[in-house]
């Protein structure tokens, strides 16, 4: 019987894993041409009871994971992998490729929360579990295609070849102008914010992610640093610091 729910188990699981091949690209398609639309039909599925909510399109989180769950695995197909960092926290995330896609789902995920409770505190709503949820979904939905298009052009960068850090540039400005450009027409319509104060909020939003995860992989590297500079030398190879900073971008990617 138990194997009969496993079998049951597995048949749901393959078959939700190969819809993700048609509603993943189709997901971010729609996302890229309509992100307003998008965001609203992310906030009407999160309140509907139904249980087909997200039927026709991956749900925002789990669309966060997938993007850069696929990022991760074009970097390892592209390149080498990142160098290993012996000592510190950087050892810890670097540890497991496990650890590294929970570390850059949760570093892509900042902007979303930023979003989140920048809206709530803007529209005086209490922040909270349930109060952050909507908003949370809507944001994920404009950060999934940001976090694939840019771990893509950072791929690309850390080629070192012309064409790659041409398209790499490429990638990232236009990535960013779109992402800057979403969030300010989310945060006219949900705040009710006239033009330059929506624009102005999604600066604030980028600057803020943008910082958080900076010092969260400065951190990182740091302690890693930190950590060789004490270790014992008992024959124990420490990498140069260049090694631990090359480390924090790829973490951060």
């Amino acid at each position: 019987m138990d194997f009969l729910k496993i079998l049951k188990s597995f048949e749901e699981f393959v078959y939700e894993a190969l819809t993700w091949l048609v509603l993943l690209p189709r997901t971010l398609w729609r996302i890229a041409r309509s992100p307003r639309r998008m965001t609203e039909y992310a906030g009407a599925q999160l309140a509907s009871q139904n249980e087909t909510r997200f039927s026709e399109a991956i749900s925002p989180p789990l669309l966060l994971i997938l993007c850069v769950l696929l990022s991760h695995f074009i970097d390892l197909a592209v390149r080498n992998p990142a160098p290993e960092t012996e000592v510190g926290l950087g050892a810890m995330v670097l540890s497991s490729e496990q650890n590294l896609l929970l570390y850059r789902t949760i570093a892509f995920g900042v902007w979303s929360l930023a979003g989140a409770v920048y809206l709530l505190v803007r529209t005086r709503r209490p922040v909270d579990r349930e109060t952050l949820r909507a908003p949370f979904y809507e944001q994920c939905y404009l950060v999934a295609p940001f976090a694939f298009t840019m771990s893509i052009s950072l791929t690309l960068l850390a080629l070192d070849r012309t064409w790659a850090l041409l398209v790499a540039v490429a990638l990232f400005t236009a990535a960013s102008l779109w992402f800057w450009l979403a969030q300010a027409a989310w945060f006219r319509a949900r705040a009710s914010l006239g033009l330059w104060r929506s624009l102005a909020a999604a600066t604030l939003v980028l600057i803020i992610g943008s910082v958080v995860n900076a010092g969260v992989g400065r951190a990182l590297g740091g302690t890693a640093v930190a950590s060789a500079s004490t270790a014992p030398d008992a024959g124990t190879k420490i990498r140069p610091s260049a090694g631990s900073a090359h480390s924090s971008m790829r973490m951060a990617q």
